[in-house]
């Protein structure tokens, strides 16, 4: 099922604001090297949060298929680009377009 808890989720999980602040500093940093979970701790507005919840928010976020977790780090990799989404339904590579 898509929407189970991470089973990195321990007791409620990361509050739905602190799934949109991880999620909005993911997203404005998606042409930056992929960050640490300790860099995306540090721009959090709360200067105190749990690894344990940050854990959890981008497992949330990979489950969704909006990030990609790497060795490195994290990585926004979801897109809005109605071209990309057009040359996907219909099959075809971008690559070929350009």
């Amino acid at each position: 099922m898509l929407l189970e808890l991470p089973e990195s989720v321990e007791g409620n999980g990361p509050t739905l604001v602190t799934l949109v602040e991880v999620g909005q500093i993911l997203e404005a940093a998606k042409h930056e090297p992929p960050l640490s979970l300790a860099e995306i701790g540090r721009r959090m507005e709360a200067k105190r949060v749990r690894h344990s919840t940050l854990r959890a928010s981008v497992d949330f976020f990979a489950r969704l298929g909006f990030v990609t977790v790497g060795s490195k780090g994290v990585l926004w990799t979801h897109t809005r680009d109605a071209r990309f989404w057009a040359a996907a339904r219909r099959g075809v590579s971008l690559l070929r377009e350009a």
